[in-house]
């Protein structure tokens, strides 16, 4: 059987569709490449990319030299271009045209050829999130932007083509519709509830089912939305009202690095080799009616393509329930606990 669910803020519909028989531990992809020398992003290549924009360095060390643990430069190959030639909106029938400009930076986890943010180390995690909430509020100060969005490519399904660990965040002078969405179906939710939160009532929801939950800390959970639209999806999401990852503070930025590579891992598990995004959406300041956006991030595996169905009807497929999904991340985590021996964050 197949059942339509309704995102509660957007709106959006995905139909849960288990009886499609997808047995997601069948989508391995090939094993990575092995390191490269020639890759731009390791340490000692410095010159083979853009120079540095921000960097966490060792005392002494030079820009654009070694001695950098998490480092952001300019997109070689931009979605959008700083030095786009400014200019207004230009409206014809039919056509409505504006520059393509914008800013578009990558964060280079680490200077070694880890492969994925769930093999660093704590502290060399939470120095990612970190420069992640420097460099968006840096880019929220930026004039004419209205959206950001940090986002990471892992695995050859998943758009990416480098294998080293590394985020970028987009930023541009228009709100994207995803993030749209969701604010213009927070704000609705705060308007007919009189100021409550929408996503602060889905905690409230989430935590008291429980059979989503993956996760469950003082700062912040972990669980599979209710209309996920890709199997396994994840939402990390602090209670603490915020519009940006910008405005994290540091125990919710010590909560990310813990919390997201315990995921990533867990991921790893249940369906080895599975490709994925990590994502986050972000106004660069809360107006009033934006305020109501509570910023959270998503992992969204990349393990099935849409096909005719989904792209012609706008309606994902999603063959694995939220609550099974939850329920194997949660054994993984307990497993992966066990066996190191040590303790995770529990639900």
């Amino acid at each position: 059987m197949s059942e339509f669910r309704q995102d509660p803020i957007t709106g959006h519909w995905t139909i849960i569709a288990e009886g499609r028989g997808v047995r997601p531990n069948e989508y391995g992809t090939p094993s990575p490449p092995p390191p490269s020398e020639g890759c731009p992003f390791c340490s000692g290549n410095e010159t083979g990319t853009p120079p540095e924009i921000a960097a966490y360095r060792t005392k002494g060390s030079r820009p654009n030299t070694p001695g950098w643990s998490v480092r952001t430069i300019p997109n070689k190959f931009p979605t959008v271009f700083a030095d786009a030639p400014t200019g207004p909106t230009t409206r014809a029938p039919g056509e409505v045209r504006r520059p393509g400009i914008g800013r578009h930076e990558v964060v280079i986890e680490s200077p070694a050829h880890a492969g994925s943010l769930s093999n660093l180390p704590m502290g060399q995690a939470r120095e990612v999130f970190r420069m992640l909430r420097e460099r968006m509020r840096a880019l929220a100060s930026e004039p004419g932007i209205r959206g950001i969005v940090a986002f990471e490519n892992a695995g050859p399904e998943s758009g990416g083509s480098l294998f080293h660990p590394h985020a970028q965040i987009v930023a541009v002078p228009e709100v994207p519709p995803l993030l749209a969405d969701e604010a213009a179906g927070a704000a609705r939710y705060s308007r007919t509830h009189g100021g409550v939160c929408a996503f602060e009532t889905e905690i409230a929801r989430e935590r008291e089912s429980a059979v989503r939950v993956v996760i469950d800390t003082p700062e912040m959970l972990v669980y599979a939305p209710f209309a996920s639209p890709f199997p396994f999806e994840v939402r990390l999401l602090p209670f603490r009202h915020a519009v940006s990852l910008g405005g994290a503070n540091d125990v919710e930025i010590h909560r990310l690095a813990e919390l997201l590579p315990q995921v990533l891992r867990a991921l790893s598990e249940v369906v080895p080799g599975a490709s994925y995004n990590f994502v986050t959406r972000a106004f660069p300041w809360a107006t009033p009616e934006d305020g109501a956006y509570h910023w959270h991030l998503d992992v969204l595996p990349r393990l099935v393509r849409p096909d005719g169905f989904d792209v012609g009807s706008g309606i994902p497929v999603n063959p694995v329930a939220p609550e099974a999904a939850a329920d194997q991340l949660r054994r993984a985590i307990a497993s992966t606990a066990r066996s190191s021996g040590g303790e995770s964050s529990r639900p």
